[in-house]
């Protein structure tokens, strides 16, 4: 006997998947997750550097450990870095899932000032 072609509309039940993990896909896809999680870390330096530092800084990318933070001149780079032990246990603290072991301060105007 010959086999029948699978009609795709008789296979819909069997790859469903759940709404939370299709919406939660499509949020890491997009990178919607991630303006707020960097939305989180900036509010996390901020407590740890005061107001008048962390309207200079944008946070960048998180990658093995090693986050970006962008500064808008020399002279906030260079106070950042003179608190960073501090920053590094504030963020520890608020961010544990984000296992963050260092930070590399580095100079973005246009990124940190936009």
């Amino acid at each position: 006997m010959k086999k029948k072609a699978p009609n795709p509309d008789d296979e819909r039940g069997k790859g469903a998947r759940r709404i939370g993990t299709l919406v939660s896909e499509l949020m890491s896809r997009r990178g919607y997750a991630s303006v707020a999680t960097d939305n989180a870390m900036t509010e996390s330096i901020a407590k740890s550097v005061g107001p008048a530092l962390a309207g200079s800084i944008m946070v960048g990318k998180l990658s093995r450990g090693v986050l970006q933070v962008y500064a808008v001149d020399s002279v906030v780079m260079q106070e950042l870095t003179f608190q960073k032990r501090q920053i590094l246990r504030g963020l520890s603290k608020d961010h544990p899932q984000a296992k963050i072991t260092d930070i590399r301060f580095k100079l973005g105007a246009n990124k940190a000032s936009s």
